[in-house]
């Protein structure tokens, strides 16, 4: 059986392996697009940006940014930001336990694209994941109830009400007793 470090072997072929796997991960052809961009990419030591992803797979923003939204959501891909850059990690899709599970809790993720109305952005999501490292899922919960109470249905709200929240002191539990 393949663990995560046979995936980075330089053996192993990583193409090879999606190509053998698509029917057990169910993929729709602009995700398996999206994958083989992205490990063409990272085979070739070249930049990965959505950008670069969106040239060498020649996919529209539309089809991308769904396909980063759903291949997230399904845990064959996990964006992740550090270091002031954005990696895409693909051998999560070696663990068939990882598969429909993502960085972001799966709830957090589906009630944020159910509020805006879409899926999620690379960036968007990248920032999510960022508040999720900070504060409690209640409390990005309640900033997302605050800013479809006040119809900004964006990230930046949340951030903006999660920081004052953080500011005054208040705990999840003080946010649900109604404190602001």
């Amino acid at each position: 059986m393949l663990n995560r470090t046979d995936w980075y072997a330089p053996w192993f072929n990583r193409s090879a392996w999606i190509f053998d796997h698509i029917e057990t991960l169910g993929l729709e052809p602009y995700e398996i697009l999206t994958l083989l961009a992205i490990n063409y990419l990272q085979e070739n030591n070249q930049p990965i940006t959505p950008e670069t992803i969106a040239a060498k797979s020649a996919l529209d923003s539309e089809h991308m940014e769904a396909a980063f939204a759903s291949l997230t959501e399904k845990g064959c891909l996990i964006i992740d930001y550090r270091n002031k850059q954005l990696n895409f990690i693909l051998d999560c899709m070696l663990d068939q336990s990882a598969i429909n599970t993502t960085p972001l809790q799966k709830s957090l993720l589906g009630e944020v694209q159910s509020e805006f109305g879409r899926p999620l952005s690379a960036s968007e999501m990248e920032r999510l994941t960022s508040l999720c490292a900070k504060y409690e899922e209640s409390m990005i919960l309640h900033a997302l109830d605050e800013s479809a109470a006040y119809d900004k249905r964006s990230i930046s709200y949340i951030e903006a009400v999660l920081a004052s929240w953080t500011s005054k002191g208040l705990s999840a539990e003080d946010i649900e007793k109604g404190l602001r």
